[in-house]
């Protein structure tokens, strides 16, 4: 519907009223499933009820989304080959082991080496070879005998051509092809049995040493001889060293020269050379060369050793700058990129996730159950602590990330990578929690949750995790109560202290024996010191967003709050000056009273500056700023009245959050009359009570509340109402304000006011004697002065004469 148009006949009009949230169908639609009345809706309501399904839920994600982080690793380029020249210093941003395949290569070549080349001996070649031999001469004698060989040269040219048809045969069974000329000349000798014998007799003297084909091609110069082993049938697998000498090779004739002249004499030169010839195209290799046993044995060889294993520690340098990168520095940097992409780290940051998840489940049944009511945690002070983890993880991944690649690669050989690691501001986390959350209980656990994280980021660093345990317990101690913005920064030279102390011993028990440990040991106890300055510089910087973000109100907030020139302040004493001097009252009352308790005094105080800031818009309504004589509750009904007091709460709340005075300012403010029944207005109206009227209970005329539900607030309760009481004696006398004093708190006691705070009996007699205190040295007896002195300036009638 258009604005400024009337609603059509029968149409609503668009009022607020008609509206329907969408949300709230959806609710209906969800609640008309009825999924908590199934077997599965049960068990899961139930384990919600138990263990809180939904919270440790989100709990595991946030420690997956740490752990993630913990183990991640800033990828730094390396843009190296091997040959070029290093432009800067490279140094490993990791601790690790890794096998020097380098040196472990050499090693395996040196035992493959070592390996003797194996051939197969076949002891039977000579027999085989000899056999042939005679069985394919006598054949051929046989052939030649049968034959008729004319005498005329030219027939016997023809004839012998005609004997070639026994050629194949002849080859067949020598074993080996023969030439025609040599086949030829075999037929003019006739196949001369002294031809055999000479042959069979050579064969022999050269079978008795070692034949191989081109042994210097497969045997290394380093080795004096190779593995024989026996393939004979009689000796099979017999094995024997053959010297390198002894073996001849098959493609050098010089090797296989004719022996027994006296045989030869009765040939001529050029028959003897065709018997050296015939002889050499017979000797087949009696040795034959085993590529694969050789390859098995020599793999076996390698296999057996064992890898080299080098440590790489971090900050390492691995190539210097204008140095030539050799292969050995390649294989470091590709060790590195291994281990950054390796699928490992998503099992390890499972794995570490799921531990992180059962120490805080660990910590807060722990809590739960020896804290009862003491300590209250809120959904958003986890947030924070969470928020302030990951934040000091992360920038001091960053840190190590920056002081890794701009000082420790170029200062290594001087400065030690570890003092940079000190000097980081870790201490920081522990103050931070300190300032927003004031229970003790949380913040040594928040820091003992954040040491581990921090000592298995640095690889397992326990020295650097038990120092930023104690120093984070030191750097949250010093922060605890501050009153000033130096408190921070003396709380940062007490963690530095701490932090230098507990390297130097830590150190001294593991590096003292160790090369250039006294130096190292004299570097990080300054870093230390200064890491603990940092954290105060880093938690004074970021304590206001902080505030700002989550409304937290720490001691720092609460000392720019004492500030009496602050405006709310300001405007009160103008106001309503009586108030305003009430306030101040009240406030070094509860101050008084939270130091003797240990309660938070500062909080306590400014708590009670602002109580009664509401009371600015009806300031003339409440008795400490009304003139003698003039009372507006005179002229008005008790119950507007009782309205005008307890508007003076919803006021005042209004105020604070238009100045953003804090959730426990603000809560002091709501909770300081609790539900405290105002018993002059509730007595003045059953008084004025027609006896037809209708009854007038307790509640009509009591604060709407809640009660106080910490200890501070209660004090304002107490020293409020004692203060206002005290206020209207005529005669403070010290036996009059103890009588005050103990007759409130019992009475706010009886009504059953501090069931809520964690207020004991014990702290509730040390409030009284500090509130006693306090009183009697506000309202204490003076005596009067004579005349002569300066005396009796309060008489009627009394003149003061000036004197010029």
């Amino acid at each position: 519907m258009q604005r400024g148009k009337n609603p059509k006949k029968g149409e609503s009009p668009a009022k607020r009223v008609n509206y329907e949230d969408h949300s709230l169908k959806f609710l209906d639609w969800v609640d008309s499933i009825g999924l908590e009345k199934t077997f599965l809706g049960r068990i899961v309501q139930l384990m919600e009820e138990k263990f809180f399904i939904r919270r440790a839920a989100l709990i595991f994600l946030y420690c997956v989304l740490l752990s993630y982080t913990i183990f991640y690793q800033f990828d730094i380029p390396y843009n190296f080959t091997v040959g070029d020249v290093a432009k800067y210093d490279v140094t490993s941003p990791m601790g690790f082991e890794m096998t020097d395949e380098v040196t472990t290569e050499e090693k395996r070549l040196k035992a493959e080496y070592t390996v003797p080349i194996v051939y197969d001996y076949d002891t039977s070649v000579f027999e085989r070879v000899s056999v042939n031999l005679i069985h394919s001469f006598r054949s051929m004698r046989a052939y030649y005998r049968e034959t008729k060989w004319p005498t005329a040269p030219a027939q016997y040219r023809v004839a012998v051509k005609d004997f070639f048809q026994y050629k194949k045969q002849f080859e067949k069974e020598l074993g080996v092809g023969v030439s025609d000329f040599m086949f030829e000349w075999l037929i003019d000798l006739r196949f001369n049995p002294r031809i055999e014998a000479i042959v069979i007799r050579n064969l022999e003297n050269w079978y008795d040493r070692k034949v191989a084909e081109a042994p210097d091609r497969f045997i290394p110069a380093s080795q004096a001889a190779v593995l024989g082993r026996v393939v004979h049938k009689n000796n099979l697998g017999k094995e024997f060293p053959i010297p390198r000498e002894e073996i001849l090779d098959l493609q050098s004739p010089e090797n296989f020269e004719l022996e027994l002249k006296k045989d030869l004499n009765r040939f001529s030169e050029s028959d003897q050379a065709n018997i050296l010839y015939f002889a050499r195209s017979l000797v087949v290799p009696n040795m034959t060369l085993n590529k694969q046993e050789t390859a098995s044995r020599r793999q076996s060889a390698r296999d057996a050793v064992i890898p080299v294993t080098i440590t790489i520690k971090k900050n390492q340098n691995i190539i210097a700058q204008g140095s030539v990168v050799q292969p050995f520095q390649m294989a470091v940097i590709k060790q590195i990129e291994n281990i950054r992409a390796d699928k490992r780290k998503d099992i390890m940051s499972l794995s570490m996730a799921l531990m992180l998840s059962v120490a805080i489940l660990v910590f807060f049944s722990y809590l739960k159950r020896f804290t009862i009511n003491k300590v209250k945690i809120e959904f958003k002070d986890v947030s924070v602590m969470m928020l302030i983890a990951f934040g000091i993880i992360f920038f001091t991944k960053i840190y190590m990330f920056i002081t890794d690649a701009a000082f420790a690669s170029k200062l290594g050989h001087f400065l030690p990578p570890a003092i940079f690691l000190y000097a980081a501001p870790v201490a920081a986390g522990p103050m931070l929690v300190g300032l927003l959350i004031t229970y003790g209980e949380i913040v040594w656990l928040f820091t003992a949750f954040l040491s581990v994280c921090l000592g298995i980021m640095v690889d397992y660093n326990f020295a650097f995790m038990f120092v930023s345990l104690v120093g984070g317990i030191a750097a949250a101690r010093g922060v605890y109560n501050c009153k000033t913005r130096n408190d921070v920064y003396y709380a940062g030279v007490r963690t530095g202290l701490v932090n230098a102390a507990m390297i130097a011993f830590i150190l001294t028990m593991t590096k003292f024996d160790q090369e250039g440990g006294v130096k190292e040991i004299l570097l990080s106890i300054p870093a230390g010191f200064l890491g603990g300055i940092f954290s105060a510089l880093v938690a004074m910087m970021f304590v206001p967003l902080l505030e700002s973000i989550f409304s937290y109100t720490t001691d720092v907030k609460l000392l720019e709050l004492s500030n009496l020139n602050h405006p709310l302040l300001k405007e009160m004493i103008v106001k309503a000056p009586g108030t305003y001097h009430h306030s101040m009252m009240v406030g070094s009352m509860v101050e008084a009273a939270a130091e003797e308790i240990g309660a938070n005094p500062l909080l306590g105080k400014v708590m009670c500056y602002y109580h009664d800031i509401g009371k600015m818009e009806h300031a003339n309504y409440f008795i400490e700023n009304q003139k003698p004589g003039h009372n507006p509750h005179d002229h008005i009904s008790p119950f507007m009245s009782k309205t005008l007091l307890i508007a003076h709460v919803k006021d005042g709340v209004e105020m604070g959050m238009a100045y953003k005075l804090g959730k426990p300012i603000i809560d002091g403010v709501l909770q300081h009359h609790g539900t405290t029944l105002i018993s002059y207005f509730y007595n003045k109206a059953l008084d004025l009570k027609k006896e037809d009227g209708p009854e007038i209970g307790e509640e009509d005329f009591r604060y709407p509340g809640p009660k106080p539900q910490f200890r501070e607030a209660a004090l304002c309760m107490l020293a409020d109402s004692i203060e206002a009481a005290a206020r209207s004696l005529d005669e403070p006398t010290p036996a009059r304000l103890q009588n005050i004093v103990k007759n409130i708190t019992q009475r706010k006691f009886s009504d059953g006011q501090l069931d809520e705070c964690n207020l004991t009996l014990k702290d509730i007699s040390k409030v009284e004697a500090a509130f006693i205190r306090i009183l009697l040295g506000i309202y204490h007896q003076r005596i009067d002065y004579p005349r002569s002195a300066g005396g009796g300036l309060g008489d009627v009638g009394h003149s003061t004469t000036s004197q010029g």
